[in-house]
């Protein structure tokens, strides 16, 4: 949302502003062993230790004030916005630890959802053929209308947007609520991408890791969202598993992944270094007498993610801390206020730095916290 107004003063509304403190402690899953997490909460600092000691995670807590006698070391935020850049400065962040204001500008452009049809149009060149319809960038609030005449069932995004949020999903074709909608979108950020509805059979991802100029693979995701396209939860396994899960409806995935990293080396990596996603989804594609249509087809990028998901934190968490043939749904749980219950779990059973049984809080059990991130297990 930062990146998305462009500002150096970005004040975040009340529910993002807690949602970031209560889950503060989530980059430490994906975080290299040895890194220092910056948190001022006591809770946050006491929790990571352990987790340290409970799954050998090795990152530790660091106050802001702390920054200034740290040397030799590398910022990997949740997301850059220049926002973001204004505070560490004030902390007292050294400037060759940090991207330059003209850095972060061009990471808000690699941002816009524009560069999905770009990384479609190079993924057709080099798989010969384009696996789905591809979203319509369009600047006027009537060619949107008309747009959603044609289709009815359709996704209106914003350029920037996050966890959902900038989706506007119609069912029904136009109405006054839409076109109000369109017209402060367009206002505020200049253009809206549609797209047709797809008939999905799993919402998915590949999460990347950009270091040097050159992007790697680091694992898989597959969650669900709901209507709007806003995240609901994920599938907690190993990879392999993920894997089985995916290929056994779309069995050219791979394919699909060497030619998405490819585009990502050339597009991406040269500008930017950490973590991010694409989110993909896998649609029902055969057609009433049609034979050579392959029965499931996919959307190789629904969304560009420049920045950790929570994509990556299930697929770490997968690998190292269920035991082997374990399945879990991560969640991110809310309550109305600090004096409402949260929802009744099993109490977790941890053997030998594995999650075995019930349900494993991620984030700190704080009595002021109206949200936590929990991996319950499925059996």
């Amino acid at each position: 949302m930062a990146l998305a107004t462009g500002g150096i003063n970005y004040v975040a509304p009340p529910f993002a502003m807690q949602m970031a403190h209560d889950l503060a402690v989530l980059p430490a899953f994906i975080a290299q062993a040895g890194s220092l997490l910056i948190t001022d909460s006591d809770l946050d600092a006491e929790w990571l230790e352990y987790l340290n000691s409970t799954f050998g995670l090795d990152v530790h807590a660091i106050k802001r004030a702390e920054l200034r006698r740290l040397t030799d070391y590398q910022i990997m935020p949740w997301g850059w916005s220049l926002d973001l850049r204004r505070r560490l400065v004030k902390w007292g962040a050294s400037s060759n630890t940090l991207p330059t204001k003209e850095n972060i500008y061009h990471l808000r452009g690699l941002s816009h959802r524009r560069v999905t049809v770009l990384i479609h149009l190079r993924l057709k060149e080099l798989l010969g053929k384009q696996l789905c319809p591809l979203p319509v960038e369009l600047a006027l609030t009537d060619d949107v209308l008309d747009f959603v005449k044609q289709y009815r069932d359709c996704f209106i995004k914003t350029p920037w947007s996050s966890s959902g949020r900038g989706i506007y999903h119609t069912l029904d074709g136009a109405s006054l609520e839409l076109e109000q909608w369109c017209r402060g979108a367009l206002k505020r950020q200049g253009s809206l991408l549609c797209e047709q509805t797809l008939d999905k059979t799993m919402d998915l991802g590949v999460e990347f890791y950009c270091e040097n100029g050159k992007a790697t693979v680091r694992g898989y995701s597959v969650f669900e969202t709901d209507s709007h396209s806003q995240y609901n939860h994920g599938l907690v396994a190993e990879e392999k598993e993920l894997e089985r899960r995916i290929t056994a409806l779309y069995p050219d995935f791979y394919k699909v992944v060497d030619a998405l990293t490819q585009v990502v080396d050339e597009m991406i990596a040269p500008h930017y270094e950490g973590w991010f996603g694409v989110d993909m989804l896998l649609f029902n594609a055969q057609f009433p007498n049609s034979e050579s249509q392959p029965p499931i087809g996919i959307n190789p990028c629904v969304e560009l993610n420049l920045r950790p998901t929570m994509g990556a934190i299930t697929s770490v968490i997968g690998n190292k801390m269920l035991k082997s043939g374990c399945s879990a749904e991560f969640r991110i749980e809310q309550r109305c206020t600090s004096n409402a219950p949260w929802a009744k779990a099993k109490e977790a059973v941890i053997e030998n730095g594995k999650l075995i049984d019930g349900t494993l809080q991620l984030t700190p059990p704080s009595s002021a916290a109206l949200y936590r991130a929990i991996i319950e297990i499925k059996t």
